[in-house]
């Protein structure tokens, strides 16, 4: 479970939602950021079902867009101000977490692929 790659992507995506969700201060979008830590840390322990996985990556990706919709949303739909360092990482940290997304979600097919050719030996 811990030796696979997309693991350590899905922890890292995990990371980028926690660290949106940790310096907001709306409740809201710290709430969607931390169903977004929970679908990935779940999904973790997915490990024989890449299937469920590939899934669940997908609705994290939904989540992430959401997110970053809504920061977007709240960062310019009033004045347009200069935006420090940490808030641009905030802004940056939901499309990182859909790039680990995308990179598991390419592990995972790879695994699959694998799996498919070993039961087509047998």
């Amino acid at each position: 479970m811990w030796q696979r790659i997309q693991t350590l992507y899905m922890a890292l995506g995990a990371v980028m939602f926690f660290m949106v969700g940790y310096g907001n201060a709306s409740n809201a979008q710290a709430l969607l950021s931390g169903l977004g830590v929970a679908l990935l840390l779940a999904n973790v322990t997915y490990y024989k079902h890449r299937k469920r996985q590939f899934m669940v990556n997908r609705v994290v990706v939904i989540v992430a867009f959401i997110l970053e919709g809504w920061l977007l949303y709240g960062s310019y739909g009033g004045e347009v101000e200069g935006l420090s360092g940490a808030n641009m990482l905030q802004l940056a940290a939901p499309l990182l977490a859909v790039i680990f997304s995308a990179l598991a979600n390419r592990a995972i097919q790879a695994d699959e692929k694998k799996v498919n050719a070993a039961d087509r030996l047998r």
